[in-house]
């Protein structure tokens, strides 16, 4: 059986390591990238990708069309949260945005609930 994958876009060394070790406690296999990255190489076993937006080279709509275009979820991830930037992503093509205090203890529920 092919273990599904999960796409970080976290520059940010604690929170990618607290979301990468919570992601694999419950069954997945983890990939860092980061901008210089081809989105052409992405596997094509890349279920979700979770992108901090509060990092400047990540937040673009630009990169979550192209996430959403190959059909990977994204959910993005932000220390605050502001309607006119909720809208833009989620225009975008952005499934979910989460406050960064909370998304590592809600990773496996959110998880179950994006993987249908």
């Amino acid at each position: 059986m092919k273990i599904s994958k999960i796409l970080l876009f976290i520059k940010d060394f604690e929170l990618g390591s607290k979301v990468s070790s919570t992601c694999v406690d419950v069954g997945y296999d983890v990939e860092f990238t980061d901008e210089n990255t081809n989105p052409d190489l992405f596997n094509e076993d890349i279920i979700i990708a979770i992108v901090d937006m509060d990092e400047k080279v990540f937040a673009s709509v630009g990169l979550v069309s192209e996430l959403k275009r190959r059909k990977i979820k994204v959910v993005g991830t932000m220390k605050k949260i502001n309607n006119r930037e909720r809208s833009k992503l989620s225009n975008a093509g952005c499934d979910i945005i989460f406050p960064k205090s909370s998304l590592v203890k809600n990773m496996p529920k959110l998880l179950s609930e994006l993987i249908i």
